[in-house]
């Protein structure tokens, strides 16, 4: 059996789960927990301006809402009337600022997280010495 499978699967599982901490806390600490939810509102009033004054669906908002925010800018949607085109500006230069600083934060927790507990591996080979010496 190939065991580089069942490694590799781990190693993003671990990863995940390092990530969804980071997240976790910066949803707890007083300085960054707006963030998220500041977030979320630009996702919302792109979603529902778009939505509204483009005709597109909800999802086709959301996607274009989501992709100008992250910077990815596919191509695919455009807005098309200058009053969107203007939210947009104003929409990318505030958005890009707020993922920034949500995207800083959850680095940060990240790797205070790591610099301050020990690695998997080593709570790992700490649980197997353990089980050894019991």
């Amino acid at each position: 059996m190939d065991m580089a499978k069942p490694v590799s699967m781990l190693s993003v599982a671990l990863a995940f789960r390092g990530l969804a901490r980071a997240v976790a806390g910066v949803w707890h600490d007083p300085e960054t927990k707006a963030l998220p939810f500041v977030a979320a509102a630009l996702l919302l009033t792109g979603t529902i301006f778009y939505w509204r004054f483009e005709d597109w669906t909800i999802i086709q908002s959301l996607y274009f809402s989501v992709v100008t925010l992250t910077t990815v800018g596919y191509g695919d949607f455009a807005p098309t009337t200058a009053g969107a085109q203007i939210f947009t500006i104003f929409y990318i230069l505030t958005g890009i600022g707020v993922f920034v600083a949500l995207l800083a934060s959850v680095a940060q927790q990240y790797i205070t997280q790591k610099a301050e507990g020990p690695s998997a591996r080593e709570r790992l080979s700490a649980r197997r010495h353990r089980g050894q010496v019991d």
